[in-house]
């Protein structure tokens, strides 16, 4: 396989890796009623680092709309998972704040989810997860310039 066959296949592998990634995610919290992209809100809200980031930084850490990111917002809200306040210094700004039940929720299913990753990578050297790693690093890079 040539250069330009092996990049037209990451190229199309990465649309769609993520689709059958979120069908096993999504098949694997079905029990808890709930999605792989409110795993991945409840997810990206933690890496900010910040006790309450607001929604437009969730949706862009993300790569999503804010409408998208506030109406799986609303779901975690009903489900007690998150909080939606408005920022007192503005009330135009929306912040995202994890509730104690999401806190204890993927506490007690950590170990599900450091499962289903070893599972992912099982057939992986870490010479290929090393590679994988660096390679998706660039492509970020890359999007991030084009963007």
């Amino acid at each position: 396989m040539d250069i330009l066959e092996q990049q037209r296949f990451i190229f199309g592998s990465l649309f769609l890796i993520p689709n059958k990634l979120q069908v096993i995610v999504d098949r694997t919290l079905a029990k808890h009623e709930l999605t792989a992209k409110q795993w991945f809100l409840t997810a990206m809200i933690e890496k900010l680092s910040q006790s309450s980031p607001t929604l437009m930084e969730v949706a862009e850490a993300m790569g999503s709309s804010y409408q998208n990111v506030k109406s799986i917002a609303l779901k975690l809200q009903e489900k007690n998972f998150l909080v939606l306040e408005k920022d007192p210094e503005d009330r135009r700004v929306t912040r995202l704040r994890l509730t104690e039940k999401s806190a204890d929720f993927w506490d007690k299913h950590q170990e599900e989810g450091i499962q289903l990753v070893a599972e992912l990578f099982s057939d992986f050297t870490p010479d290929e997860v090393a590679s994988l790693y660096k390679g998706l690093m660039k492509m970020n890079q890359k999007l991030q310039e084009l963007e």
